[in-house]
């Protein structure tokens, strides 16, 4: 089966979805300490999901048919690649917050097809959690104001810090699918 390549984005539909109604709605019922308890109610859940599976497992890639919000090249990652590209991705998030927190403007252009995994590692999911950690901490360190500068999302529309800092805790479903298809 061919998947499309990185960077090809969203079904239209979904796009507009996520981009007209979540993101509005997100903005109107999340605060940050709200976003902040899903993401680790979500990190918890991962970790029960994960810590008990064999390496072998962690790293074997698996079709899994299309989850909500994500693209079609991600379809066949293995468990270790979706860690790693919540890796990799909150720490671009970390940073676009960390300088639009300082109403300074976050020039890099972000790309979706920049964050995706790259090693499918054996201590990826050490890594994973380690990064957690240390997100938790910044953000929870964070003065709270939302700013002015913004950094547009490459599917929806400009985010400013808070906006960064809510989506942070999608993907759980994607490692399940690829449990449920394991087993």
């Amino acid at each position: 089966m061919k998947l499309a390549p990185p960077g090809s984005g969203l079904p239209n539909f979904e796009r507009l979805f996520i981009k007209n109604v979540l993101v509005p709605s997100i903005r109107i019922l999340i605060t940050w300490n709200i976003a902040l308890y899903l993401l680790q109610r979500e990190l918890k859940i991962i970790d029960k999901l994960v810590k008990s599976l064999d390496e072998e497992l962690l790293i074997k890639k698996i079709i899994i048919d299309r989850t909500f919000a994500i693209e079609d090249d991600t379809r066949q990652f293995s468990i270790n690649m979706v860690l790693e590209h919540l890796e990799i991705a909150g720490n671009k998030i970390k940073n676009v917050i960390e300088t639009l927190s300082l109403e300074k403007e976050f020039i890099e252009d972000i790309k979706i097809e920049n964050v995706k995994p790259k090693q499918n590692a054996n201590n990826q999911y050490k890594s994973f959690k380690n990064f957690y950690q240390e997100y938790i901490s910044f953000i929870k360190a964070l003065d709270k104001k939302q700013s002015q500068k913004k950094k547009k999302h490459p599917w929806f529309v400009e985010f400013n810090n808070y906006d960064w800092s809510v989506f942070m805790y999608m993907h759980r479903r994607q490692i399940e699918a690829i449990i449920k298809e394991i087993k």
